[in-house]
């Protein structure tokens, strides 16, 4: 049993390894760099952060198993000891990296493997005879009857489902129960409500309410109590069969595996954390960015439903065979393509929230297309703007008719959280001088002409007013929903603007929003680590280089596409920080690298929540 009260938190500045270990004679945590081990000095913060990196690294190590990376072997009780407790993960078609995981004493994991809801309920509801009869069933025990002289038949016992209260199989297993349901509220995971039942009688029993495997204070006395009554289950059980010992050896693990008793060296966790903190972030990009956004993926250690996720929309740009160079295949981690001057940032929370529309009942020269939205950020305030879909008529009502049977609704509320389909189109004025994330936010949501422009790599004032004559008909078509609605004050002739005005407005809402590519790469490092001169020529030639490679092909497939040609190129690194804020990338204080790569740290606790979801 892990105590936590003797664990000492530290950061390996020389190597990778993330997990628990012993150094002369001390057990140590071992946490990922970035954090500072001064902040998890009490016996809570240390079984959080514990609980928190067992987390990750199951999922991790499941993602390599599914993927067929992991090269071990199991014994009985999947609990990998001795000379199997070292795990290789190997790529295929890869140098060999070096990634291990280490379980050389897992009693969590014992617990965890030993799990088999059906067997628990066979062992913990065993039939036994009983005296009461059931006359629903009785035609099934006709053949054990008494028969008398009169036809009658005599039953004296049936054989039905009874709870067992003796010291058999089913008091282990109640104590498993009870260990497993306090390991899976560590692990905020829910255990079946008759596994729990025989949990909380277990503790009713044996233990007391007050007391808790992890409880600060109590944590000590409930394995004295726990070993006790282990030992006196063992004694009076009068017939152990392999189901018994299963169980016992799981609870015999967990109770008495000892750190100390343990040789120096890594016990439990990961050497080379690099290859789990790429899956964490790249995981966070595919999971909070739009798909069609996301133009490249290293996907190696990615689930492969994520990948599925991530590939389920045509991209913007196709980047198939863009960063080969020489007959050799690169893999930059990430490769977005980002709007506005907030980047990924802005990006990833677009779409994580919703907005709330409220129909309007007025309509444009028949056309009805008026909504209300209220706009959160620093301020709230109200926008009245107009959304229509192509070739939508007159007759066919309401632009909400059509809104209602994607989303919820509540009244006459829409529930806008996702991106609108891209057949239905927005707009309202801006004032681009006060325009602010939380309205950008909304004109991506709901497809603002500006916007649908910038992600069809619509850039010139001259190439937008084609978009609007030939994709929307704008003065070309008089009387379609974008003339008579969306943009009726643009070409009415009783109105002061122009169609000009329009497209003057989008040229500057383009210098104000910019957008382009961003390729990111994740780093297992520290930022300060670039400042250091002795490690110039070894970072120059592992990073820089590589970055400016894959910036020289990236731009070379935009220019061959020509549509975005004009747009920019920038380079990010991720590093990990265990800052507790409300964003997830924070410019660090030295923020690039001569200008040219900006730093980025990144918060764990958020990508790790977005991993584990």
């Amino acid at each position: 049993m892990l105590n936590f009260h003797e664990l000492q938190p530290v950061v390996n500045d020389k190597y990778s390894f993330v997990g628990i270990q012993k150094r002369d004679s001390q057990i140590q945590l071992c946490l990922p760099r970035g954090f500072d081990p001064a902040v998890f000095d009490t016996y809570n913060s240390k079984c959080y952060i514990f609980f928190l990196l067992y987390k990750i690294l199951r999922q991790f190590k499941d993602i390599c198993n599914f993927k067929g990376y992991l090269q071990s072997t199991a014994d009985r009780d999947g609990v990998v000891r001795g000379d199997g407790s070292t795990q290789k993960i190997s790529l295929p078609d890869a140098v060999n990296e070096g990634n291990m995981l280490y379980s050389k004493l897992d009693n969590i994991g014992a617990i965890l493997a030993a799990y088999d809801e059906l067997k628990i309920l066979s062992l913990a509801y065993r039939l036994g005879i009983t005296e009461k009869i059931d006359y629903s069933q009785i035609h099934r025990f006709l053949h054990r009857a008494v028969y008398q002289n009169n036809g009658g038949a005599y039953i004296d016992a049936m054989t039905l489902p009874r709870q067992q209260v003796k010291y058999q199989s089913t008091d282990i297993v109640a104590m498993y129960c009870y260990i497993l349901w306090e390991i899976k509220q560590k692990l905020d995971e829910e255990i079946p409500p008759e596994l729990q039942v025989l949990a909380e009688d277990f503790k009713h029993r044996y233990i007391g309410a007050e007391y808790s495997l992890f409880h600060e204070e109590y944590c000590t006395q409930t394995i004295d109590i726990l070993k006790d009554v282990l030992e006196l289950i063992k004694r009076y059980t009068p017939l152990k069969d392999d189901d018994f010992w299963q169980f016992h050896d799981a609870i015999e693990l967990f109770l008495y595996g000892e750190l100390s008793q343990q040789d120096e060296g890594e016990i439990w966790g990961i050497k080379n954390f690099h290859s789990v903190w790429e899956s964490m972030c790249i995981t966070y990009l595919a999971k909070n960015l739009a798909p069609e956004y996301i133009l490249h993926l290293d996907g190696r250690y990615i689930a492969d439903d994520v990948l599925a996720l991530v590939n389920s929309k045509p991209k913007i740009l196709d980047l198939t065979d863009t960063f080969i160079i020489n007959g050799k295949q690169l893999m930059p981690d990430a490769v977005v393509y980002y709007f506005g001057k907030y980047f990924i940032q802005n990006n990833i929370e677009r779409f994580n929230q919703y907005f709330t529309l409220y129909r309007k009942d007025w309509n444009d020269y028949s056309y009805e297309t008026l909504f209300n939205c209220y706009i959160s950020g620093e301020v709230e305030y109200e926008r009245r703007i107009r959304i229509c879909y192509k070739n939508q008529s007159p007759e066919a009502g309401h632009t909400f008719v059509e809104l209602e049977k994607i989303y919820s609704v509540v009244g006459k509320k829409l529930l806008i959280n996702s991106q609108l389909p891209n057949n239905f189109y927005s707009f309202w004025h801006i004032d681009v001088d006060e325009l602010n994330p939380s309205e950008l936010d909304l004109m991506f949501q709901v497809n603002h002409v500006f916007c649908v422009a910038l992600k069809n790599g619509i850039l010139t004032p001259a190439t937008f007013k084609d978009f609007l004559e030939t994709d929307l008909g704008v003065e070309v078509d008089y009387y379609n929903v974008f003339n008579n609605s969306l943009f009726r004050y643009y070409v009415r002739e009783r109105y002061d603007k122009s169609i000009d005005d329009l497209v003057s407005t989008f040229a500057d809402f383009i210098q104000k929003v910019s957008c382009g590519f961003q390729i990111v790469d994740i780093k297992y490092l520290e930022p300060e680590a670039f400042s250091i001169s002795n490690n110039f020529r070894e970072l120059k030639e592992r990073s820089i280089r590589k970055q400016f490679v894959y910036e020289y092909l990236l731009q070379q497939r935009i220019e061959s596409n020509g549509k975005y040609k004009d747009l920019e190129i920038r380079s990010d690194f991720w590093f990990p920080s265990s800052w507790s804020d409300s964003n997830v990338l924070k410019e660090t204080i030295n923020n690039s690298f001569f200008g040219y790569i900006d730093f980025n740290d990144v918060n764990f606790a958020a990508i790790a929540d977005s991993y584990l979801r």
